[in-house]
């Protein structure tokens, strides 16, 4: 049987695969059951300040290697993986990163939603404001009647067989254009690699939680700017101008008139730029968060 490597990142580059060997070396997950559900999580342990790191859909916490790696000697970094739930909602997922953070003696964080992870992180600082210093919110978008996940009905990939479901969606699932075209190819060939590798572990329960969640999120929400008015942290919101979320970066800047904004350039990965060019998408970050 072919190793990991073999299968999925065969074509990268000796120095990056003896990356990954390190990582999955140093790093191991810790567990905990929350309402009948498995939640597993990265936690560095160590660093007085907590980096909390939300993926996004369909992913996994392995889509944060790059940043884990490069915060994790400043912050305790905690990346969960969203499990399978049999009702997803983001009250609900907002809960279970409360119970982690509570298991963990945590009361104070910093925060980074990515794509997906963007709607629960925004919904977690609605619910927990106190607890939040500084969140960034990247590549990701708000409540919208012109989410796909608004106007679309996904009913159809709930009655289906799991196996045709998973056909069907691993067929359809590919990375953006913009994405595998750019001027950049630092870490291209390990993010198509992993983008491999993601879909084999998809299954068609994991496939309709991200589903429910972001249905969740888009049709039952409605953010204010005054939401946020007494909260005292600060917010970086990122996007790139190449990004398939571009056309809500100005509704972002409505939404969240005090946070700063940072726009990338095209070319540098588009949606996907901190699996793809992390080393530019890290060091905005690292600027925001020693501010």
């Amino acid at each position: 049987m072919k190793s990991r490597t073999e299968r999925f990142y065969s074509k990268i580059p000796e120095s990056q695969k003896k990356y990954l060997e390190d990582f999955a070396e140093k790093h191991s997950e810790k567990s905990l059951e929350i309402n009948g559900a498995k939640w597993q999580y990265l936690d560095s342990e160590e660093g007085q300040e907590v980096l909390l790191l939300l993926h996004g859909g369909y992913a996994d916490y392995t889509m944060w290697i790059h940043q884990i790696v490069e915060f994790e000697s400043t912050y305790r970094v905690i990346a969960p993986t969203c499990p399978v739930l049999s009702d997803a909602k983001m009250d609900e997922y907002s809960a279970a990163l409360s119970k982690i953070l509570e298991a963990e003696n945590i009361t104070k964080i910093n925060m980074m939603g990515y794509s997906e992870g963007g709607l629960i992180a925004q919904c977690f600082l609605r619910n927990n404001p106190t607890i939040v210093d500084k969140v960034i919110l990247g590549h990701t978008f708000y409540p919208s009647r012109e989410s796909r996940y608004y106007k679309y009905d996904f009913g159809l990939f709930k009655s289906m067989p799991a196996f045709l479901t998973e056909m069907v969606f691993k067929l359809l699932a590919k990375p953006d254009k913009e994405e595998i075209e750019h001027n950049s190819t630092e870490w291209l060939e390990w993010y198509q690699g992993w983008f491999r590798e993601l879909k084999s572990k998809l299954t068609k329960d994991m496939i309709i939680t991200h589903i429910d969640l972001m249905i969740d999120f888009v049709r039952n929400y409605e953010f204010d700017a005054g939401d946020l008015s007494e909260w005292a942290g600060h917010m970086l919101i990122t996007v790139s101008e190449d990004d398939v979320v571009f056309n809500y970066f100005d509704g972002m800047k409505q939404l969240y008139p005090q946070a700063e904004y940072h726009m990338f350039e095209k070319g540098l990965g588009a949606h996907s730029i901190a699996l793809i060019t992390p080393t530019v998408f890290n060091r905005r970050v690292a600027e925001f968060l020693k501010a």
